[in-house]
């Protein structure tokens, strides 16, 4: 009987080109899954992967220099770094329109988001979505504390899903997969650090004291997942994917050139593992 495996991808900002160089690789070898989870950049990335759609993140990436995708003048006037009307209207409606009808036809992708209110953690299965809703549930999963508004949606407000659950092979294993294959952009042996400025977030989200505690709380539960994550490799469980070395890129990095060297780079190395990865899905 075919084990049930899904696909698990973390955030990271910029660092999630590496991701996207990692699906594109999946979709070059016909790799697919029972199911996707992911959060912040891996849910933006994963979405094309969803939808099937050949270099689309390599593209997506082209526009980190246009000024309509960004910056400190538009979060001076707009509260944003990111605009995201330009990303998730301009470019995914008419520059590289998502393929829709693949993506609400492809396996189950659930979408981690950051409940501001409760401290909790939400998942939203979005190709069971309407487009205006898949939109949204992907603004907020990708809206990075402090330089991203909250995102309101259906009376709640979110924030990066990242913040509640970095990597969320727990509710992968939760849906019932027996074998999960993670994406992560951080080198293996990384280590968190506990979050500095804790003055600033406590007083920024004065009215959001959860978000604080979160954020207060990240580098410890980023650790134990990793450390679990670890014990589910050694029982068979996980296929861990790891950049070779640590990424040199800025948190929005917006060089072209270093980000598409990363998404290049990802592509050789995850063809490289596609014969053993394939050998242990199906095992």
């Amino acid at each position: 009987m075919k084990n049930k495996v899904a696909l698990v991808l973390e955030g990271g900002g910029s660092r999630g080109m590496f991701t996207a160089g990692i699906l594109e690789s999946f979709l070059i070898n016909n790799i697919n899954f029972d199911s996707i989870f992911g959060i912040s950049a891996g849910a933006l990335y994963g979405a094309s992967f969803a939808s099937k759609q050949f270099e689309r993140n390599k593209h997506l990436n082209t526009y980190v220099e246009d000024k309509r995708y960004g910056g400190f003048k538009h979060l001076l006037l707009n509260g944003s770094y990111i605009a995201w009307d330009f990303i998730m209207g301009d470019i995914a409606h008419r520059l590289l329109p998502y393929d829709y009808d693949t993506l609400l036809t492809s396996p189950n992708f659930h979408v981690g988001v950051s409940n501001c209110n409760t401290g909790k953690a939400e998942f939203f299965v979005i190709n069971q979505l309407d487009k205006p809703d898949i939109v949204t549930v992907l603004t907020a999963s990708g809206s990075l504390p402090f330089i991203s508004p909250i995102v309101k949606y259906k009376g709640e407000e979110y924030l990066d899903g990242g913040l509640t659950n970095s990597i969320p092979f727990d509710i992968a294993l939760e849906e019932g997969a027996e074998k999960i294959v993670v994406v992560l952009t951080r080198p293996e042996g990384y280590v968190k650090s506990d979050m500095k400025f804790t003055s600033f977030s406590k007083w920024f989200y004065r009215k959001y004291p959860k978000v604080h505690t979160c954020l207060v709380n990240r580098a410890q539960q980023y650790n134990e997942s990793i450390k679990k994550l670890k014990e589910l490799e050694q029982q068979g469980k996980a296929y861990i994917i790891y950049p070779e070395e640590e990424l040199k890129v800025d948190r929005v990095e917006r060089k072209v050139h270093k980000t598409e060297a990363i998404y290049n780079e990802a592509i050789a190395y995850c063809n490289k593992l596609t014969p053993e990865l394939v050998k242990w899905m199906g095992e």
